[in-house]
């Protein structure tokens, strides 16, 4: 009879753990976390690449003779007008073929001069029949060749006073000398650069940007720029319609929308803009990035952690900017997201 108590004892209390531990597992701890509500929209980021401006009229300078330097006539930094003659070239070969040009020209006009006189003289002769009729053609062709002579010769005296002409250098416009890089006595080639002028009224930069910022741009859109901490609006005017085989980036050039006589050769910082359509943005902390998985933040289903796997953008200020294959519809765990795996049950704060 004790027997049988201390088995009846022994079933009871067995019952009771097993009932408390049936208890205990139905317990589902939740975890608190702080979750927000996000939407897709499209935000625009500013990439700045520093330029640097320059004037829009400039002017590489060039003989179109060879010959050695005879005269300087600017300094840098020298405002000049159009048409003022900025250095001048000596080539020994100008003067003396002008000079013997001249002398034949005034030979071949005696002659020509003479050569008409016997032609009219033949002319009566053959009247009177006192002259042969091949005599009076043989000097008619005579003056011919020479007039085709004094032609040619002719021709040659204003090529020369041309070439004379091409060794001095003129300015192609008002403008400000930029630099000589010859000096008096120095040997110049043909195409040769010897200066440069610009006009600084009107500054412009050159740019090579990305594909994908040059995608967004378009003729005469206004862009910002900053010049020593000041905003400054620039507008395009060229853009490139293929890219440079070897950088694979695309030009484009933009005009300043002010004076800039004192801004050529400074530096200016120019925002391109980029949009990114149907984007999302968080906290850079919001984001799991272990460097092995593909990054993802957990949102809040049926107060349930799930992940979402994101594709990140760009972190600006702290914040991502990221796109999400699928949307995000469901809170977006911000804080707290640590502590979480998968299915785990949340209590949003």
């Amino acid at each position: 009879m004790k027997n049988l108590m201390v088995n009846l004892f022994s079933i009871v209390l067995l019952s009771a753990c097993v009932g408390n531990a049936t208890s205990d597992k139905s317990v589902e701890l939740e975890v608190l976390v702080k979750s927000k509500e996000i939407v897709a929209k499209d935000i625009t980021r500013l990439h700045e690449i520093p330029t640097v401006i320059i004037a829009k009229e400039r002017a590489n300078l060039s003989f179109l003779l060879s010959g050695t330097i005879d005269k300087v006539l600017v300094k840098i930094g020298e405002k000049v007008e159009k048409g003022q003659i900025l250095l001048s070239l000596y080539n020994p070969n100008l003067d003396p073929s002008i000079a013997n040009n001249l002398a034949q020209l005034e030979s071949i006009k005696v002659q020509i001069s003479q050569a008409q006189r016997d032609l009219l003289n033949l002319k009566e002769l053959r009247k009177n029949n006192s002259t042969s009729r091949t005599a009076y053609e043989h000097k008619e062709t005579e003056l011919k060749n020479l007039q085709a002579k004094e032609k040619a010769i002719k021709a040659q005296i204003d090529l020369a006073h041309a070439n004379q002409q091409e060794s001095l250098l003129r300015a192609p416009f008002d403008g400000v000398v930029v630099s000589v890089t010859k000096q008096v006595g120095e040997f110049v080639s043909i195409g040769q650069i010897v200066a440069v002028i610009n006009q600084p009224n009107i500054g412009e930069i050159e740019v090579n940007i990305s594909k994908q910022l040059h995608n967004g741009l378009q003729l005469n859109q206004e862009i910002t720029g900053t010049y020593e901490n000041k905003t400054v609006k620039l507008r395009i005017t060229e853009l490139s319609k293929a890219a440079d085989s070897t950088s694979h980036l695309m030009k484009v050039v933009l005009e300043l929308e002010q004076a800039a006589s004192d801004k050529i050769g400074q530096e200016l910082i120019v925002q391109f803009p980029q949009i990114y359509k149907n984007v999302y943005q968080l906290p850079l902390e919001s984001v799991i990035d272990d460097g092995i998985n593909k990054p993802y933040v957990f949102i809040a289903k049926d107060n349930r952690a799930q992940k979402s796997y994101i594709k990140p953008l760009y972190i600006t200020k702290g914040m991502i900017v990221f796109a999400s294959p699928d949307g995000i519809s469901d809170p977006v765990v911000i804080k707290g997201q640590s502590k979480l795996s998968s299915g785990m049950r949340l209590q949003q704060n």
